[in-house]
């Protein structure tokens, strides 16, 4: 009798080993689920995006460098003569000149040939940066995010189905402090049968 004590009790351990080595393959698939979110989320733009991008800033340096000009000074004919120096300014006695830096670059960036010599840089650079990524348009990043989340939230309510069953059968268990509420709050009916 007292073998056949000793013989039940050591199959509920090993059942219970079991079924914590099992949460923790899942919590471990959890993880792993997030890190491909992660992964997903902070995935490169394609380089025709970064591409697209580099020009609307060339286009927005330009634009600034010209609006920075003094050009209404060309319609006055006394001021006229001066042209589109731009004048230092005084501030508490200090004589302050305007960054030019950005004027020189507008200007830099407004030469077809300048730019696309500094264009061709900078996608060299990008390629260079992008060896080995997955770069994903907007879309694509929707869809497989989406997907992962999907999966994210079957895996978790797995995990909660097996705590519950767990729980049932006398095993505690701690929750994880990042689990999904929805996982949390779900009907015991909603859960996948463990």
């Amino acid at each position: 009798m007292i073998a056949d004590i000793l013989s039940r009790l050591r199959g509920q351990r090993e059942g219970a080993v079991g079924a914590l080595d099992a949460l923790e393959t899942m919590r471990a698939q959890i993880d792993d689920a997030k890190a491909e979110i992660r992964r997903i989320a902070s995935a490169p733009q394609p380089l025709e995006d970064a591409m697209a991008a580099f020009d609307r800033w060339a286009d927005q340096q330009v634009v600034a460098a010209i609006d920075g000009l003094p050009t209404g000074r060309l319609l006055d004919p006394i001021e006229a003569r001066r042209g589109l120096t731009r004048e230092a300014v005084q501030v508490g006695g200090l004589t302050l000149l305007p960054p030019e830096i950005d004027n020189v670059r507008g200007v830099l960036l407004a030469s077809p040939t300048v730019r696309a010599e500094i264009r061709a840089v900078v996608e060299g650079q990008l390629r260079d940066r992008l060896n080995g990524l997955e770069p994903m348009d907007p879309e694509t990043r929707r869809k497989k995010l989406g997907r992962a989340q999907a999966d994210l939230l079957a895996l978790e309510m797995a995990e909660e189905s097996a705590i519950r069953m767990m729980e049932r059968a006398g095993l505690p268990v701690m929750r994880r402090p990042d689990a999904d509420a929805r996982a949390l709050l779900a009907a015991d009916a909603s859960l996948p049968a463990a």
